[in-house]
């Protein structure tokens, strides 16, 4: 077993940055430090070595004798020990995949039914990631993401069944609804995501109506404007007015009873739910199985 002290990684990555441009303010450049920095690395192995690495010159550096002798293993030693410890994280983590998806179908959809998938597959771990912004699935910055619309042409993406969008409320609201007009007795209710999410109220109503100029009936900016969906359908759940919604958004409160379809028209989603990958799935993949799932999933509340 060695023994022995040994300059820091830091310091050796330094070196081979300063080696390969030949000036310490692009190298710092490439590590994201100062040159300041750099200099302390630098001059830390130099004192480690009793020697210089570099001859100082206008505009730059050079390597010096000893310099030209260590790069090479170093390169190497550190091309080892990078390939070395990310296949041992690769090994760990494989059992383990990121899926991005937006924050409404995550935390109203996706997250309450994970524990389903957990029971099924004990071995597999989720990582969730509820965000607006398209994740970079081709970069391998997350495995998988389930998206409105299929993405780019170069992924692969697997629709997720058709989604409806209707207009919900309280029961108790429902119950007191005229015959006619009744949409306009009480607030449209709003969320500041739902132009992610196309659930707009005027694009809604123009498909249903496209012959009616909605806005002469309808007080499309009246309502309250809530930060998320989730404060919006609790806001509606309150009897506070009517939300415009997706299908796969409420069933779990439709099913409960806490929310209500009140009126028949119906309009299927410009945009579907997709699960989208990098490429063509391996069987018997965590991605795989992960993939089967979820179609099951909704398989059985299509069937339901």
């Amino acid at each position: 077993m060695m023994t022995g002290p040994l300059p820091p990684l830091s310091c050796l990555r330094a070196f081979l940055a300063v080696a390969e441009h030949e000036n310490f303010t692009r190298a710092a450049e490439t590590l994201g430090l100062t040159q300041t920095a750099v200099s302390h690395q630098i001059a830390q192995l130099e004192t480690f070595l009793g020697a210089p690495v570099f001859v100082r010159q206008r505009p730059g550096v050079a390597l010096t004798p000893l310099g030209t002798q260590i790069r090479p293993a170093i390169q190497t030693a550190l091309a080892q020990l990078h390939d070395t410890l990310h296949a041992a994280r690769r090994t760990r983590s494989e059992r383990k995949i990121t899926v991005s998806t937006i924050p409404e179908f995550g935390s109203r959809w996706l997250a309450p039914r994970l524990a389903d998938f957990f029971e099924a597959h004990p071995g597999i771990g989720v990582n969730l990631v509820m965000e607006y912004r398209r994740a970079d699935v081709l970069g391998g910055e997350v495995d998988a993401a389930i998206w409105l619309g299929p993405g780019s042409p170069d992924l692969q993406a697997t629709p997720l069944g058709l989604d409806e969008e209707f207009a919900v409320c309280a029961p108790e609201l429902a119950r007191t609804l005229p015959p006619q007009m009744a949409l306009t007795t009480a607030p449209l209710l709003r969320y500041t995501g739902a132009r992610h999410t196309l659930l707009d109220w005027r694009r809604w109503l123009a498909q249903l109506y496209p012959m009616q100029d909605a806005a002469k009936f309808f007080d499309f900016d009246g309502g309250p404007e809530f930060d998320s969906f989730a404060e919006m359908i609790a806001a509606c759940q309150r009897g506070e007015g009517f939300a415009l919604v997706r299908r796969s958004l409420v069933s779990d409160a439709l099913a409960a009873g806490d929310l209500v379809r009140c009126f028949v028209e119906t309009a299927t989603s410009d945009l579907q739910y997709h699960l989208v990958t990098a490429g063509k799935l391996r069987p018997g993949s965590p991605l795989a199985r992960f993939h089967q799932w979820l179609l099951a999933q909704i398989e059985d509340e299509a069937a339901g």
